[in-house]
């Protein structure tokens, strides 16, 4: 049996997942990676190659993205100073009204501050040497291409061969940090990232089917951890007022990240049933093997969280949101809580998802027993 980890994007959210894996490593009690497949999209490609990276000692590579975490600070991810603010707004006004420089703006932010960061979170000679020993089998980054629109699935390791489906492909190559920088690329946000002669953006994007690279990758079984809770939040969170830009954006943003992969697992278990109810003979002619999956969703809605956070932001961060209408009473602070790379913030989140994971003890325990052990 292979199992998967599947790890979704959504800027600072992604947080959460550290909170689980510490959970699940903390369940799991031994320093082996329980998952042969890990596929990471957006920022959930940074934990996801900083998880293949120390796969030789998971237990301390998890406690190390976790402070890496409750370490980050905005101007760790993105310069958010006047100089460039001013200088990103200037140039999409001037393009505008067609005076000025000529060339198209290529992001509200500038994330070259992450690029300086992320060495300081991983090791690719060292993730390389892992996907190498085996300590895991696959490791799959998924960036939209966006010339064709195509959801791109990079993968190192295993012996999967590469793929072509409507808008989605699979490409083996050499992982590195342009790839992981691509995947976490929210449009318009921040800039596209150039691989090779293309250039790409946030994994999130047009991926129809986020459980996909990992069953291309082999995997039979899937431990997924979202970044969304599970239900509508509170209508005491609800600003009566007309939806402001931020607001609406943040709808937009949930529709990319989340929605996506919800609905995949809807239809996965939608799936299951219909696989369980047939006779075996009938299931191996059709090729319709249930897949065991368990998922870990947020207990709470992080725009809550955020909402009582927006204060710690940057000035000039706080002045766009004012722009955006966000505010601390809820309006917006969807949208917010995707670039709220504060400390304090991703704590918090990190405490609910290892508070989410401890809460399924039970569950893990029993999936993680059928999961993968690497050689020594």
């Amino acid at each position: 049996m292979s199992t998967a980890l599947i790890l979704s994007g959504g800027g600072a959210r992604a947080a959460y997942q550290a909170g689980v894996l510490r959970g699940v490593m903390e369940i799991h009690a031994r320093d082996t990676l329980p998952f042969d497949v890990v596929c990471g999209t957006s920022a959930g490609a940074i934990n996801a190659a900083c998880l293949a990276a120390t796969a030789d000692h998971p237990q301390a590579g998890v406690a190390r993205l976790c402070a890496a975490w409750r370490g980050v600070r905005p101007l760790d991810v993105y310069d958010h100073r006047w100089r460039a603010m001013l200088g990103n707004l200037a140039r999409f006004a001037t393009a505008l009204v067609g005076i000025g420089d000529r060339r198209a703006p290529r992001a509200l932010l500038d994330n070259a501050p992450l690029r300086q960061m992320l060495p300081g979170w991983l090791d690719f000679d060292a993730l390389h040497r892992n996907v190498a020993a085996g300590l895991l089998r696959t490791l799959c980054i998924t960036a939209m291409d966006y010339c064709t629109g195509t959801s791109v699935a990079f993968f190192e390791g295993g012996d999967v061969e590469p793929w072509e489906r409507l808008y989605r492909r699979g490409e083996r190559t050499v992982l590195n940090l342009d790839h992981v920088i691509a995947s976490a690329a929210i449009p318009i946000l921040f800039p596209a990232q150039q691989i090779g002669t293309r250039y790409f953006g946030d994994g999130a994007l047009r991926q129809l089917h986020p459980i996909s690279p990992a069953l291309k990758c082999g995997a039979t079984r899937l431990f997924v951890i979202g970044v969304s809770a599970p239900f509508a939040p509170s209508h005491a969170m609800c600003d009566r007022r007309r939806p402001g830009i931020g607001q609406m954006a943040g709808h937009l943003l949930n529709r990319e990240f989340i929605d996506n992969l919800s609905m995949d697992i809807e239809f996965g278990q939608r799936f299951n049933r219909v696989a369980a109810a047939l006779e075996p003979s009938e299931r191996e002619r059709f090729d319709m093997k249930p897949i065991e999956t368990l998922v870990i969703t947020p207990s709470a809605h992080f725009n809550e969280i955020a909402a009582r956070h927006l204060h710690r932001q940057p000035r000039t961060l706080r002045l766009l949101q004012r722009m955006l209408g966000i505010t601390p009473r809820g309006a917006g602070a969807s949208f917010a809580s995707y670039l709220m790379f504060d400390g304090e913030f991703c704590e918090r989140l990190m405490e609910m998802g290892y508070r989410d994971a401890l809460a399924e003890r039970g569950r893990v325990r029993d999936f993680l027993a059928g999961g993968f052990s690497p050689a020594r």
